[in-house]
């Protein structure tokens, strides 16, 4: 026979959480019927309170929290009904049930008064023990699940509380370090390119065309890496600062940013159709930013296309307004649509459409700072169109 030892590891068997007692409010002027109730409540081994009137049930509420009220309709000076009113006008006591006591011949019109006040229940004398507990029962147990959950939700809202400061704690370490070794490897960097710039210009005879053109690599390399470093220290800067919103004018600044377009490549010929007063509200440098980026990034994938074509605009899908970029360029299979907006993903290559794959990664961090949404929906050969919602 083999007898099993529990060792260091093993669990020990989970210990049921000891039932908490609450509370019961009996209120009735007659002190024989509320030790009769008492006695009926005792087997659920619960707080019961007693009341000899409205006033005292009032100032008991004031003291503790009740799973439920007995409540004698006739009672004198204050009855029932009155009682019941007061107790749902109190904050602390607008919710807690109310079961009212009554004698069965005044039924059909204690009824009526009693739901209209709130009553969840009636009970009848002669009181039946077994449906009295039963009824009671109830809303003890529901009391008692609320609390736990209550509980729960205690706990959950300081675990995210903990988890949120030691997230935003690392991430800032996170994002100072990143800032840090872009600012320091930016220098290293100026000085190859600038270095590499000089020994063309100054030797450039000296040399033959495979090293000139190695060169060439190198700057174009070092130009690649200074534009990674600038997106980083762009989505650096977006993650800090105050959103100061505003109504801001879309047509204008997306008329601005197609011209700076057009200024820098002036051979290009693209059909841009921006719509008339479209406006938001946002951070107006942070949307110049935003749609600097989704209009750059439709200029730049419309650029092997003939007849390229780029639209910017609003629709009202559901009541919801959405601003919306659209091109007929390269386009994209919605199947990799989840790594469109993150940082340094690509879903063509450098050699086909050049970039540093942080532009749509800014577009979202600019959009989740406004506490909106960005999404794009596309076809291959067919075109791109990204939405925003801020």
């Amino acid at each position: 026979m083999v007898t099993k030892v529990r060792g260091a590891s093993e669990t020990p068997p989970t210990q049921a959480r000891p039932k908490t007692r609450v509370g019961v409010l009996i209120v009735d002027d007659d002190a024989t019927k509320r030790f009769a109730l008492r006695t009926v409540l005792a087997p659920l081994d619960e707080d019961v309170v007693e009341a000899s009137s409205g006033a005292d049930a009032l100032r008991q509420l004031l003291r503790s929290e009740f799973a439920v009220v007995l409540l004698d309709v006739r009672m004198p000076i204050m009855d029932g009904f009155e009682t019941a009113q007061l107790i749902r006008q109190r904050p602390r006591s607008e919710l807690t049930p109310i079961i009212f006591v009554t004698a069965l011949d005044q039924a059909e019109t204690d009824m009526g008064r009693g739901y209209n006040l709130g009553a969840v229940d009636f009970v009848f004398a002669p009181i039946v023990p077994a449906i009295m507990r039963a009824k009671v029962s109830v809303f003890v147990e529901l009391y008692r699940a609320q609390q736990e959950l209550r509980r729960y939700r205690t706990q959950l809202e300081t675990l995210v509380e903990e988890r949120t400061i030691a997230l935003t704690a690392i991430n800032r370490e996170l994002e100072a370090f990143s800032y840090s070794v872009s600012n320091d490897l930016r220098a290293p960097l100026a000085s190859f390119d600038g270095l590499s710039k000089t020994l063309v210009e100054e030797h450039g005879k000296e040399l033959d065309k495979r090293t000139i053109a190695n060169l060439k690599k190198m700057r174009e390399a070092s130009e690649r890496m200074a534009s990674v470093f600038d997106g980083l220290q762009m989505l650096f800067r977006l993650s800090s600062g105050e959103i100061r919103r505003e109504e801001v004018d879309v047509t204008v600044l997306a008329g601005q940013v197609v011209d700076e377009l057009r200024a820098a490549d002036p051979d290009r010929n693209v059909s841009v159709d921006v719509a008339p007063e479209v406006s938001v509200s946002g951070d107006k440098r942070l949307v110049r930013i935003l749609l600097s980026n989704l209009i750059n990034n439709a200029w730049k994938f419309t650029a092997t296309k003939e007849g390229p074509g780029i639209s910017v605009g609003r629709e009202v899908v559901d009541g919801e307004s959405r601003i919306f970029v659209k091109d007929n360029g390269a386009g994209f299979d919605m199947i990799d649509s989840h790594r469109l907006f993150g940082a340094f993903q690509r879903l063509h290559s450098q050699s086909e459409f050049p970039g540093a794959g942080i532009g749509l990664a800014t577009a979202r961090r600019i959009v989740n700072r406004h506490g909106g949404r960005i999404w794009a929906e596309g076809v291959v050969g067919e075109g791109a169109t990204f939405y925003f919602v801020l």
